[in-house]
């Protein structure tokens, strides 16, 4: 009741499992160790009867422990421990009950082990478990050889997430070990992992169409400031920046995701005309401040909201690691915006874009009035 996925990428080996138990058709347990590194180089996931997996697990650690051991000893040994077990037990078995079945991983190769002591070579990756029919279609679709250790780590955990959606005795809980070549072996810990999934997370469709109807309504509000702009002052406020429209397009699932579209929001907001400004206003520094005062200069009058909101998405952006280290201001922001820190990623992404949108609608608005009066 499991799904373990191993797979090769250009660099190495990698191994994952998840951890539930079922007892029975509904009660489930999650938190089962499926996978252990055997030694620096090797690694072992089992799939089957709880108690035969421990007992396995154990023995073969044992014997890697009392000598060293190479590939094919342990796929050897366990081999045969898998077939005593076996012969052993199997008059005990109720049906569709069965021994262990193995996958034995090393830097350099992939084989299963079945109940009865049988093995085979995998040469570029394979799944056991009862989810294994579902993983090894989502792995023929997408797997490719020259995948890196990123790529791979998020394929071994979307294989498995996206078969626990199909197979109840399946859970999300994962597990993960790295075999580099010329290395040793590396577990992935919780948070990377809970960070992957993140990741690979797809954001409902109504929030993803929102997301693009604002985009689109920033797109064509600073096109028309930029021609009022030009009408009264006889230059465009706005620097185009194809690129970092494209990226606050994206999805923001994560704190990753946040980083990187704030960077690009933040340009929106940096890039200026301020060289035509300060003609106006002269020597001054900071886009904001020779934005704030030419509006001060020029229009008398003017919602501060505009200004103010700009400054927000500049401190979001230039006091977020990694560009610089998060610092009290930034989480400041961050609980005036969302009301809670740490934030939800995708909340306070939304809620930032439909700032700079109010700031533009706002500014739109002044020039219209200017414009018809």
């Amino acid at each position: 009741m499991t799904l373990i996925v191993a797979l090769k990428y250009k660099d190495g080996v990698i191994l994952a499992s998840d951890s539930r138990v079922m007892y029975g058709p509904t009660l489930k347990r999650d938190q089962a160790r499926k996978l252990e590194p055997l030694t620096e180089n090797i690694g072992a996931a089992a799939a089957g009867l709880v108690g035969a997996i421990d007992d396995v697990l154990r023995t073969v650690k044992d014997f890697c422990s009392s000598r060293v051991a190479t590939f094919d000893d342990v796929v050897s040994y366990l081999s045969d421990v898998n077939y005593r077990w076996y012969e052993e037990n199997y008059k005990k078995l109720e049906e569709g009950e069965g021994g262990p079945i193995l996958i034995i991983v090393s830097p350099e190769r992939i084989r299963r082990i079945f109940e009865k002591g049988y093995s085979e070579e995998a040469y570029d990756y394979a799944c056991e478990g009862s989810g294994r029919t579902y993983g090894e279609y989502i792995l023929r679709n997408l797997y490719d050889k020259e995948l890196d250790v990123e790529q791979a780590k998020e394929l071994a955990v979307y294989t498995i997430v996206e078969t626990s959606k199909m197979d109840p005795s399946v859970g999300e809980d994962i597990s993960m070990l790295i075999f580099p070549k010329g290395g040793k072996c590396e577990p992935v810990d919780k948070p990377e992992i809970e960070g992957i999934k993140e990741r690979l997370v797809p954001l409902s469709r109504k929030i993803s169409e929102a997301q693009l109807r604002t985009v689109e309504d920033i797109v064509k509000k600073r096109e028309s400031i930029n021609d009022l702009w030009k009408k009264k002052f006889g230059f465009k406020l706005f620097h185009p920046n194809e690129t970092a429209i494209f990226q606050i397009m994206k999805p923001c699932r994560n704190e990753e995701e946040f980083t990187n579209n704030i960077a690009a929001l933040a340009l929106l907001v940096d890039q200026l005309n301020v060289e035509e400004m300060k003609k106006v206003v002269g020597e001054k520094e900071g886009s904001i401040n020779i934005l704030e005062a030419f509006l001060a200069k020029n229009l008398k009058e003017f919602p501060t909201e505009i200004v103010s909101n700009f400054r927000d998405i500049i401190t979001l952006r230039s006091k977020k690691f990694p560009i610089h280290v998060t610092d009290p201001k930034f989480v400041e922001v961050v609980i005036k915006i969302c009301g809670k820190y740490p934030p939800p990623w995708t909340n306070l992404w939304l809620e930032t874009l439909s700032m700079y949108k109010k700031s533009i609608d706002k500014l739109l608005e002044c020039l219209q009035k200017w414009s018809s009066s």
